[in-house]
């Protein structure tokens, strides 16, 4: 009986909640915030969740998934931290080594409430019996929105001739820029649905990157706007061929994404005709075999005619690559290309061949 006694007791004492305080109420100029995910004491520290807490501080939140990191522009500020991070900067500068680092919890970003509050120019007080946080921002008026907010300016659909747009930091410094020009076909009865599939792609392609991309260039520009590089995205898709029945194009596209710098390149062919899109075996009989030994001779011919301005990998990175190989179509023929940084460095371009086909 003694040993069961002893471990009810013990099991009744590992039980005792470990939240002893009563639940955490957060008021904004004498609108109490309402959380789904209540706010908890760490360090004693209170951590309240970031977009519940900024939008009562009448701030625009930004979230940044590869970065984990929060933007906050509020007036003419701008806040930036990281998960796991204490650093907060505001308008580039670090200006606050918060007690605990912003966390996630619940899929809740959560942030220490006092660091974000007087970063805003608020006023914080904190009852300690009754658990309450009394925030008062400056002179307990609404906050003025920036003239300049964080700007997205282009189009919203897709165009005949390409895509374009930017984004704008709240002070007008470009921070991302995406500008996709495409010829436009002037024949053929499938004219029409060939330029409406293009015009897809170049918004598929900048939008793409405009939404992978857009929050982490504020946030990296917001944290150190001295040294900050604009984010870009840019390429032309050349018409190589409009004639005996097809449309070719050989888009040529350079990218900045605020770590690497690249080019890339895409190709895509048309049935003047029909409008749709043509496959290579659409156009030649030959054997998935026969075209890959086709590549494997040619490319491994321009290797070894100058190899110094190829990888000395190449012709063992081409047999692992032959499916990379893509092409387009030419006034005499069919050129077969490899893009930057398979076979050769990145800045010798697109490595290709051509072959005459009549068609």
């Amino acid at each position: 009986m003694k040993k069961l006694l002893l471990g009810l007791l013990a099991a009744l004492l590992f039980c005792v909640p470990a939240f002893a305080h009563p639940p955490i109420t957060v008021f904004v100029d004498r609108v109490q915030v309402n959380f789904d995910q209540q706010p908890i004491i760490q360090n004693d520290r209170t951590l309240v969740p970031m977009r519940r807490i900024f939008e009562a501080l009448d701030a625009e939140v930004y979230w940044d998934e590869p970065s984990q990191s929060v933007t906050a522009v509020h007036g003419t500020d701008v806040i930036l931290f990281r998960i796991g991070q204490k650093e907060l900067y505001k308008n580039g500068k670090l200006t606050y080594t918060m007690p605990v680092p912003a966390q996630i919890l619940n899929d809740r970003t959560l942030v220490p409430l006092r660091a974000v509050a007087e970063s805003f120019g608020c006023d914080v007080a904190w009852d300690g019996i009754e658990y309450i946080v009394d925030i008062t921002s400056a002179g307990n008026t609404p906050v003025v929105k920036p003239e300049t907010p964080p700007s997205y300016t282009g189009q919203d659909t897709p165009l005949s001739g390409g895509y374009a747009s930017q984004v704008t930091a709240p002070d007008g410094t470009v921070v991302l820029n995406v500008e996709l020009k495409c010829d436009e076909v002037t024949s053929g009865s499938g004219r029409t649905a060939i330029n409406g599939a293009m015009a897809n792609e170049t918004f598929g392609q900048g939008q793409g990157f405009l939404q992978a991309y857009s929050q982490k260039a504020l946030a990296e520009y917001a944290a150190d706007p001295e040294n900050f590089r604009p984010y870009y995205y840019m390429g032309t898709y050349t018409l190589m061929r409009e004639q005996d029945g097809y449309a070719s194009f050989l888009a040529a596209v350079s990218s900045y994404d605020g770590k690497d710098e690249s080019v890339q390149y895409f190709s895509h062919t048309y049935d003047l005709s029909k409008g749709r899109e043509v496959s290579l075996e659409d156009l030649v009989s030959d054997s998935r075999a026969d075209l890959e030994y086709l590549w494997l001779v040619s490319f491994t011919a321009l290797i070894d005619a100058e190899p110094d301005a190829f990888y000395t990998s190449a012709v063992r990175n081409l047999e692992r690559n032959l499916d990379e190989v893509d092409f387009y179509l030419t006034e005499d023929g069919i050129a077969f290309y490899l893009s930057p940084g398979i076979i050769a460095p990145e800045e010798t371009g697109a490595v290709s061949f051509e072959i005459q086909y009549q068609f």
